[in-house]
């Protein structure tokens, strides 16, 4: 497996409204043939932004449409993984976080680490923080 994907890729491939759909989707038709998965923290957030109506205004989806669209994603010719953690958060990368939301970013990360792979995502920040373990695909 060559990526794990962060959520701000695998979803916006996912939805076609995002507005990063375009470019991700691209990124992911073409990456896909060298190994990809999603942790499955991924996995849940995809199915919990699909459901969200604030997300998907009046087309947000039930439970069972929401999986159906993630497992579809995971499925064909270049099938996904997911990945479960195989150890406990690793503190002292941890607490290199200088705010809330780079949290689950450095969690992310870590597996990707763990993994032997890259952490795909659109975000800068991320990146940066850790350029060995992140490719940013925008």
């Amino acid at each position: 497996m060559r990526h794990l994907l962060d959520n701000d890729v695998f979803f916006a491939a996912i939805y076609g409204k995002h507005a990063l759909h375009p470019v991700a989707r691209e990124w992911l038709d073409k990456a896909k043939p060298a190994g990809w998965g999603v942790a499955v923290e991924t996995y849940l957030a995809a199915v919990r932004l699909l459901m969200n109506p604030a997300v998907m205004k009046s087309g947000h989806l039930s439970a069972i449409h929401a999986i159906e669209a993630v497992e579809t994603e995971l499925a064909g010719r270049y099938p996904g993984r997911i990945v479960m953690p195989r150890r406990k958060p690793d503190q002292a990368m941890l607490k290199q976080a200088t705010g809330h939301k780079q949290v689950m970013d450095f969690w992310l990360a870590q597996i990707a680490q763990d993994c032997g792979c890259k952490l795909a995502t659109n975000d800068s920040g991320l990146a940066a923080a850790w350029p060995k373990h992140v490719d940013r695909i925008v």
